[in-house]
């Protein structure tokens, strides 16, 4: 189709600034720019990060993501648009990261097949969909990634990342650690060694040590965190997924299932992964914000094992990535929360302008779920 050899003149042809400014924009259109709903709670920390500000015992499990409020209080980023700004502001360095490691790392036609093959990822929006303590966590994984020879950076950032979301980080970590030993075993050649993973993953549980250490010496009264969260909620979650898993599962990589359809054409190679992956998606009956989760945790793997494989990428030809580039800027963004399909944040964006400019449209006073009711 012409279509397509147009798109493969852009992707591969076009200058740096403008592939890089079109992709862009065409995420911020199909996603959209919006806050995580309960932003309104890690800002509550943030007033005051050594002391636990809920009564409640449910919104405890946010309190063990400390880093990022701890953050913004130190650069006093507290309050309304500065803390949004604040994590925001990580969104971007996050993706500027990613585009920066590709292009250091590889060609110039291969960098920008792995920027497409991000962009088409639920994750590389994430930290924009809901921007919020999700764009620190993506942005500590990925500093670890664009610097696997400086084992000092892996444990540093695996420490972060234990500090932020010790959950998120330690699954993400141990499943890579699992699939990579795998290949290992079969001989196969990846950019990440074992070493690294371990690093990374002792760098977490290394980070969850320090907050409990940390809560203990400011004497911070807070319970177990997401497993109590997960006590209360587990009847909701497993009847979200029973009712709704073929989208769930679906948008856990939306496009990004084509890509694992041809990356089965690597034979017994590819068992690790896909042992990796399926061991990541048995988690989705437990969560709630079920694409957000399981596109963070499967991130490190599929860096790995697709968007920062060298003989991964050299196999997909450049009709392939044009392909479905042009399949991702059609379908309309995936999302799942709570079980319900969820759409894009950007007409609300505009809204929002609008309302604020010409007093155009009813926006409510409370923002943060607006979008997604």
């Amino acid at each position: 189709m012409e279509i397509i050899k147009k798109a493969e003149r852009f992707i591969f042809e076009s200058a740096v600034w403008k592939f890089i400014f079109v992709v862009f924009a065409i995420t911020l259109f199909k996603t959209g720019v919006w806050c995580i709903p309960n932003i309104n709670l890690s800002q509550a920390i943030a007033q005051n990060p050594f002391v636990n500000p809920f009564p409640d015992s449910m919104p405890h499990y946010l309190f063990w993501s400390w880093l990022s409020p701890w953050m913004a209080w130190i650069v006093g980023a507290q309050n309304g648009w500065t803390f949004f700004a604040f994590h925001f502001a990580f969104s971007i360095i996050f993706s500027l990261l990613f585009i920066r490691t590709a292009f250091a790392n590889f060609s110039n036609e291969t960098a920008r097949s792995s920027i497409i093959l991000f962009s088409i990822l639920p994750v590389s929006a994430t930290a924009y969909f809901w921007a919020g303590s999700d764009s620190i966590t993506l942005f500590l994984m990925l500093l670890a990634f664009a610097y696997p020879q400086h084992a000092i950076i892996t444990i540093v950032s695996g420490t972060l990342l234990g500090m932020e979301h010790f959950e998120q980080g330690f699954f993400a970590a141990a499943s890579l650690l699992f699939a990579v030993s795998l290949s290992k075993k079969q001989n196969e050649t990846l950019r990440y060694s074992i070493q690294f993973c371990f690093l990374l993953l002792l760098g977490v549980l290394i980070g969850k040590l320090v907050l409990i250490g940390l809560f203990k010496y400011y004497s911070i009264e807070v319970n177990s965190g997401r497993m109590d969260w997960l006590m209360e909620k587990i009847h909701f979650t497993l009847n979200q997924f029973f009712f709704h898993f073929h989208y769930i599962i679906w948008s856990v990589l939306g496009l990004g299932w084509m890509v694992a359809l041809r990356y089965i054409d690597w034979g017994r190679k590819t068992i690790p992964f896909f042992l990796a992956l399926l061991g990541l998606c048995l988690l989705l009956p437990v969560c709630e914000d079920q694409t957000r989760v399981l596109s963070i945790i499967t991130f490190p793997l599929i860096a790995a094992y697709w968007l920062f494989n060298q003989d991964f990428l050299a196999k997909i030809s450049r009709s392939e990535i044009s392909l479905i580039f042009v399949a991702w800027t059609i379908i309309p963004w995936s999302w799942v929360w709570a079980g319900q399909p969820k759409w894009s944040a950007f007409p609300y964006d505009i809204a929002y302008l609008l309302n604020k400019l010409f007093g155009w449209f009813n926006v409510p006073a409370a923002l943060g779920s607006w979008p997604f009711l």
